[in-house]
């Protein structure tokens, strides 16, 4: 049976992006869908759960001590309050990261029915200043834990929490957002094996 690591994006006294006008929170969105998608997965995948704040060596090293098949890891994006979209952020030289990522971004943007932004492609802050050219138009966003850990791992951005409608949709249509990563995980598995 695959093993598949679902982390929650913040935790601790860091409860991520926040709609400015709902004061719906990242952390709280996230906690809840973590618990639907296990749920949803726990009878075709073991499943372990991770939220421990931030700390990112302890995390690090807890997440790759599950040996999982795979990790994701459930955020919110947030920027201008206008902002809207689908992404899904993966290691740059991770082909099978990468392929899940544009699964994923694909399945969940024509869930809620907004942009999909695709599968962004992430690196670390010493290998952009190694090779500016090659790596000026990669951020550095999430790139810490997709570097760091040993199985491919994806971070979902499936809306703007600070867009009204997108959160509105995030809402609505949480159930679909469950099934659309199951569908994705689904897929991807049949893809690399």
């Amino acid at each position: 049976m695959k093993k598949i690591c679902v982390i929650i994006g913040h935790g601790g006294n860091d409860c991520g992006a926040i709609n400015p006008h709902t004061k719906e929170t990242e952390l709280a969105y996230n906690t809840e869908l973590a618990d639907m998608l296990m749920g949803a997965l726990k009878n075709e995948y073991e499943i372990v759960k991770y939220n421990r704040g931030y700390n990112k060596v302890e995390n690090i090293g807890i997440v790759n001590g599950y040996k999982s098949d795979l990790i994701l890891s459930l955020h919110c994006n947030s920027f201008n309050g206008i902002a809207s979209g689908t992404e899904a952020l993966y290691w740059y030289s991770s082909e099978k990261s990468k392929k899940l990522a544009e699964i994923l971004s694909k399945n969940i943007s024509e869930t809620f029915g907004i942009h999909n932004r695709g599968a962004k492609p992430r690196v670390t802050n010493e290998i952009k200043k190694r090779n500016p050219i090659k790596f000026k138009d990669m951020e550095t966003r999430g790139s810490y834990l997709l570097y760091r850990t040993n199985a491919p791992c994806n971070i979902i951005e499936p809306f703007f929490i600070d867009n009204d409608s997108d959160l509105k949709l995030g809402k609505e249509k949480k159930r679909e957002y469950v099934e659309a990563i199951k569908k994705s995980i689904k897929e991807y598995f049949e893809g690399v094996m």
